[in-house]
């Protein structure tokens, strides 16, 4: 099974402290089959861990193994490896289960609505008489929501609406809406809350992460995340599945059949686990742990490292566009009615709009520009003071798809972004330069570290060939930014320029 931890170049050392997340990188159904074992849910407390795992012998077995297997786990650090064991699992079956699936139907959505019933299908396949699965199809806001129970209504799913793909997807929006329902409607059924999502980006501005961990956290509800698409913000979601106790997988392209399986080992796995408690390790900035049992034939390890993201300014896409066009669609109106009437209410303020164009644009810094221009023109006709909005133009220095083959790919692209100019953010940076490749970059964001300063780098185009932007943040000023660029010239004989 391939994993591995991802960790945001802009965290290079907030990457080793407080939470902590599970990376599964997943590239063929039997990639995991092959080791016999999955983790479904994994519970980081302070003194005491769990993991929920499952085995596909549990799926098919009626009563209680004669035995309980004994496990082993090899606790791994950079500067000490551990073993702890025989640790004596429970075998548990959990009660009715309430599934609630997110389905992302924003403009990154590439699944067919036929590939989509399918693997709904398959899903519902395996719940039980008594198991309820609600599917939530989201953009921007919540546009359906199913309710299938039980295997027996699978034929239900064959006449289910699957909306086509269109507008912003607005991710931690759908997940407070889901949490807030569970809250306002209690049930008997063991809930799990199920993320899935192309889109590289997302337009969660009014709803932080830490606010939708916290309302998991109180009603004691794993989110779990299934991620697909090669670019993207992965760490946010990695924390927030493993911190609330679900799991996060990655898939490089959001193939229907291996989504099915997913998540119907994901349903199996709630229904029938052995769980396992274990002490829980010291700190460790990459720690590594291995479960073993030797009865039962399986081996597998999985990665933990911890980050804190949202602790640095996050680009919010705002608004997607047709390739050569400036034109606002309709299905914007809501985001930018809610932008609005938040700017409005909050005076003090400031946010940056950032436009981009694709790289088969032509005129692409003009275009990018004329963009985010309209979009500034459409806020202050809903209200919003002119000295809230700065903006900017990036051209298509920054994609969010290298390669534009097909159109969503090419919508991605064209796109204006929004950044919260808050102090308590650090949002101001300086520019330290370009790099032709990732281990260029590497190296100088190390030696900007040396030398006291918070850097990281970014993935860009420059003259047609993908680069990457090495940076200086953590000023909560512009002045302070100034204040640094001065001493940087001074000292190192560098004119750095302001971001």
């Amino acid at each position: 099974m391939q994993k591995g931890v991802w960790c945001s170049r802009k965290l290079p050392r907030l990457c080793r402290t407080v939470s902590a997340f599970l990376s599964v990188a997943i590239g063929a159904p039997g990639a995991l089959g092959q080791e016999g074992a999955w983790l479904v849910r994994l519970s980081l407390d302070t003194t005491q861990w769990q993991a929920w795992i499952t085995v596909p012998h549990l799926w098919t077995r009626a009563a209680v193994p004669p035995a309980l297997p004994s496990w082993e786990l090899t606790i791994q650090c950079p500067a000490d490896t551990s073993r702890l064991g025989p640790l004596q699992g429970t075998l548990e079956t959990s009660p009715p289960l309430e599934l609630l699936l997110c389905l992302d139907r924003s403009a990154a959505a590439t699944l067919s609505p036929a590939a989509l019933r399918e693997m709904l299908a398959t899903v519902v396949q395996h719940l039980r008489p008594e198991d309820r699965l609600v599917v939530v199809q989201y953009r921007y806001r919540a546009d359906a929501i199913h309710a299938v129970s039980g295997w027996h209504a699978a034929a239900a799913v064959d006449t289910m609406l699957i909306l086509p793909p269109s507008g912003t997807a607005a991710p931690l929006h759908i997940l407070q809406a889901a949490l807030e329902y569970c809250r306002q409607a209690p049930s008997v059924r063991l809930r799990a809350l199920v993320l899935l999502t192309e889109a590289s980006d997302q337009a969660s501005f009014l709803v932080s992460a830490e606010e939708v961990i916290e309302s998991a956290r109180q009603l004691a509800l794993p989110i779990c995340v299934l991620q697909s698409g090669m670019m993207g913000e992965r760490a946010l979601w990695k924390a927030l599945a493993c911190r609330t106790g679900g799991i996060y997988v990655w898939n490089a392209v959001a193939a229907p059949d291996i989504l099915a399986w997913q998540l119907s080992w994901l349903v199996r796995g709630l229904q029938v686990h052995y769980r396992l408690r274990f002490p829980a390790p010291p700190p460790c900035g990459v720690l590594q742990l291995v479960f073993s049992s030797a009865q039962l034939g399986v081996f597998f390890r999985y990665q933990v490292e911890d980050s804190l993201p949202g602790q640095v300014p996050l680009f919010r896409t705002l608004c997607f566009f047709e390739p050569g066009d400036t034109a606002i669609g309709p299905e914007t109106e809501p985001l930018l009615e809610d932008l609005a009437q938040w700017l409005r209410a909050h005076p003090q303020e400031v946010v940056e709009l950032l436009g981009h164009s694709g790289q088969s644009e032509k005129a692409a810094e003009a275009l990018a520009l004329q963009r985010v221009q309209a979009l500034r023109r459409r806020l202050l006709r809903l209200g919003v003071a002119s000295r809230q909005l700065r903006v900017r133009s990036e051209g298509n220095r920054r994609p969010l798809s290298y390669f534009e083959n097909s159109p969503h790919q090419q919508r991605s692209n064209c796109r204006v972004e929004l950044r919260w100019l808050r102090p308590e953010l650090l949002p101001y940076e300086l520019l330290a330069g370009t790099a032709a490749t990732e281990a260029q970059a590497l190296r100088m964001v190390e030696l900007w570290e040396a030398r006291g300063y918070a850097a990281y780098y970014e993935p860009i185009v420059h003259n047609g060939e993908p680069a990457f932007r090495i940076k200086l943040w953590g000023f909560a000023t512009a002045a302070d930014a100034e204040r640094a660029r001065f001493h940087i010239q001074r000292r190192y004989g560098l004119a750095l320029r302001r971001w």
